[in-house]
């Protein structure tokens, strides 16, 4: 009976993964969050341009109606269409 719940017993480097030295913003974490959502790590920099520029959990509402969307073969440009979509509506209110 010892054995079996020796087996199963989580160890606390088992659930705490390591912190990246390269991560120390909160800006970055978004951006590396948003690479490995949308499995595009080439665009890190983009990522991070826009964690700086826009509010976090807009990009995070965004982000989420963009991984719901089933039929998206690439959900990067999806994003990024839906950045400059906002961007466009902005613009216009402000012209108004």
């Amino acid at each position: 009976m010892d054995s079996i719940k020796n087996a199963f017993k989580i160890t606390k480097k088992a659930v705490q993964p390591k912190p990246s030295k390269y991560l120390h913003s909160p800006a970055h974490l978004l951006a590396d969050e948003l690479c490995l959502r949308f499995n595009d790590k080439r665009h890190f920099g983009f990522y991070l341009k826009l964690a700086v520029t826009y509010d976090h959990a807009f990009l995070r509402k965004l982000c989420g109606e963009v991984m719901e969307n089933k039929n998206v073969k690439t959900p990067g440009k999806l994003f990024a269409y839906l950045i400059k979509k906002h961007n466009e509506t902005l613009k216009k209110s402000a012209a108004q």
